[in-house]
């Protein structure tokens, strides 16, 4: 289960006692881009597909596309030595030829009623050698028997809301599914929302 994170609202760092919109941010010149596919967004049937480019036998694809799919979006596993109802040999030929990434959170904001705000960075279209990363933000609205969850379906938006990160930049395209199941698996991974 994944241990609640620490956080420490940016109003009370130094840098954002100067400036009542500071925003710590991850130089650029940190981030890289994943050399190979995330499974995050697949689908069963993208599953079963991604299985059989990687030589797992058909006899095994639908069962094995089944337990990825539950260690993926039910339990929310970060690393194929997790999924322990796999085999180790699908498991070593998943790990070679795919990942687990979720967008790298940049930076966290909490509010006094538990509103969680995230900067997350995307890596840049799978053409663009060198593109810089694009970022949307993803907000977490607590209720008493529930919780509102608001997730970027565009890198940029033509609304320009103030309290919104993604309205701040220009539009530039549609999320990707897995960019957009990303930011739902980052927010479950935050508040611990994953069955153990």
């Amino acid at each position: 289960m994944a241990q609640p994170l620490q956080t420490t609202p940016l109003s009370s760092t130094p840098a954002a006692a100067a400036s009542p919109d500071f925003v710590e941010k991850t130089p650029l010149e940190r981030y890289v881009p994943p050399a190979k596919p995330s499974l995050v967004g697949f689908s069963r049937a993208q599953l079963t597909e991604a299985l059989a480019s990687i030589g797992v036998p058909a006899a095994q694809r639908k069962m094995r596309a089944q337990q990825i799919w539950h260690w993926l979006y039910v339990r929310g596993a970060r690393g194929f030595d997790e999924m322990t109802s796999v085999s180790k040999e699908v498991r070593a030929l998943l790990e070679r030829h795919f990942t687990l990434a979720r967008p790298e959170v940049v930076a966290e904001q909490v509010s006094v009623d538990g509103t969680r705000k995230w900067l997350l960075r995307l890596p840049g279209e799978q053409s663009g050698e060198g593109e810089r990363p694009h970022e949307v933000e993803c907000v977490y609205i607590p209720e008493t028997d529930r919780g509102t969850l608001c997730v970027s379906s565009q890198v940029g938006c033509t609304l320009t809301c103030s309290f919104c990160h993604t309205g701040t930049q220009r539009l530039v395209r549609n999320l990707t599914p897995g960019e957009i199941v990303g930011q739902i698996m980052v927010a479950r991974d935050r508040l611990g929302d994953w069955l153990g």
